[in-house]
């Protein structure tokens, strides 16, 4: 552990680290298609299974590095509790979804009454997923 650092200091680093450290769990999650689907963000385009090769192999590297790295600063790894972050989705899905009732949306111009309530019985139906969520999660 190099003592020449104060907390400050790692935290800053440690911070940094973070974020690398997800960017490269995103990226080995991207090439090996561990993501789950998505209707609304679709990644599209590709790497040939050469530079998929090449990146996967440089981004373990630079993991391995993130974490000697961490250990030899002494760097603490930010904990997370799985229960809290569904909380914090599941709520922020409630709020999106309130968001997107046609009485919520009158300053974006006039709506017919057919798409009004059509989309409030979409909504309505996604609402009762999204609160039976919240419900479980204790929110």
């Amino acid at each position: 552990m190099d003592e020449g650092l104060s907390d400050g200091h790692r935290r800053v680093i440690g911070s940094g680290m973070l974020i690398v450290d997800a960017a490269l769990v995103r990226m080995l999650n991207l090439l090996e298609n561990r993501t789950a689907t998505a209707a609304m963000n679709v990644i599209e385009g590709g790497v040939s299974e050469q530079e998929r090769e090449y990146i996967r192999t440089r981004a373990q590297e630079l993991q391995a590095l993130v974490v000697r790295f961490a250990h030899k600063y002494d760097l603490q790894p930010s904990r997370r509790n799985l229960r809290r972050i569904l909380v914090a989705d599941a709520s922020q899905v409630w709020v999106t979804l309130e968001d997107c009732r046609p009485s919520r949306m009158g300053g974006y111009g006039a709506m017919s009454a057919s798409s009004a309530e059509s989309l409030e019985t979409d909504v309505q139906n996604m609402l009762l997923i999204a609160n039976e969520l919240r419900g479980l999660l204790g929110n």
